[in-house]
């Protein structure tokens, strides 16, 4: 045999061989695990119930004499339970810049960033339609545009509407500060190497969450959360809107820092499944 033929079989042989290896890959189309739908819907349950205890202890602090700390323990206990509830379906991200950071650092396939994020957004703005239904009930509430300035109390904002008037850079850096925390403690605690402290990771995330508020709050309400800030600033006063770019950009940019430091230098296992599957969904194509 000629030694042109002989590679040509080798080349054969090999092709084979990376074939059969991607057919044995059952784990990577495996349809026994939750359909995109159902993910969507799981993450927009969790970031429901994150919005509602979280932003409900903001927005009605004042009523109940409570006060920072009783607001981050609200959102603390929100990702907890959600985490518990709908992290064995969606991971529960419950928060666009967790999912962004979770995709840049190679844990989560792109594909599914957008419908993540429009389910955390959506479930977050009806939270806050049922809050501000709520605060309507009250005797002191006349009409819809006092909601609306209540509702504003517990938005986010920086400069005049920082609630210690802190401007603009300080909010900025605060938020991108906390949001790259909050993504470094997301990586590392659901990281193969943490497998067995895997049952304490919605604790640890959810006193993540709660501390990092806490920290914020006197910068910009604490927002740490693009999709609780957008939920907010719908039913607020004009302001609010006006101002939620920043709580897109900032904690998004964490998001990003924290999660290309964690593919660069994070342990390597946590990349391979995601690099794995991408790869077979590109050789179907």
């Amino acid at each position: 045999m000629s030694e042109p033929d002989k590679l040509s079989k080798t080349d054969q042989t090999d092709d084979a061989a990376f074939a059969e290896e991607l057919e044995d890959e059952v784990w990577a189309e495996d349809t026994s695990g939750p359909s995109l739908i159902s993910r969507m819907m799981a993450e927009l349950a969790g970031t429901f119930i994150l919005v509602f205890m979280g932003v409900g202890g903001a927005l009605f602090f004042g009523l109940g004499d409570n006060g920072t700390l009783a607001v981050s323990f609200g959102f603390a206990l929100g990702v907890m339970i959600a985490a518990i509830v709908f992290g064995g379906i969606s991971g529960a991200h419950l928060n666009p810049a967790v999912t962004v950071g979770a995709w840049l650092g190679g844990r989560f396939p792109g594909r599914d960033v957008a419908p993540y994020i429009v389910a955390q957004t959506v479930g977050a703005a009806l939270a806050a339609l049922i809050l501000l239904a709520v605060t309507l009930s009250h005797p002191n509430i006349a009409g819809y545009e006092a909601a609306r300035a209540n509702m504003s109390g517990a938005s986010n904002g920086f400069a005049d509407h920082s609630p210690a008037g802190f401007p603009l850079v300080a909010g900025l850096i605060i938020e991108v500060i906390i949001a790259a925390l909050l993504v470094a403690v997301v990586l590392s605690v659901t990281s193969i190497r943490q497998k067995a402290g895997a049952a304490a990771a919605p604790f640890a995330i959810g006193l993540t969450v709660g501390f990092l508020v806490m920290i914020a709050i006197p910068f910009t309400n604490g927002a740490l959360n693009p999709a609780r800030a957008t939920a907010t600033a719908i039913f607020s006063d004009p302001w609010a809107l006006q101002q939620l770019w920043l709580f897109w950009v900032a904690p998004l940019l964490g998001a990003a820092i924290a999660g290309l430091l964690f593919r660069a230098f994070g342990p390597e296992e946590d990349l391979i499944i995601i690099e794995r599957v991408e790869a077979v969904a590109v050789v179907e194509d």
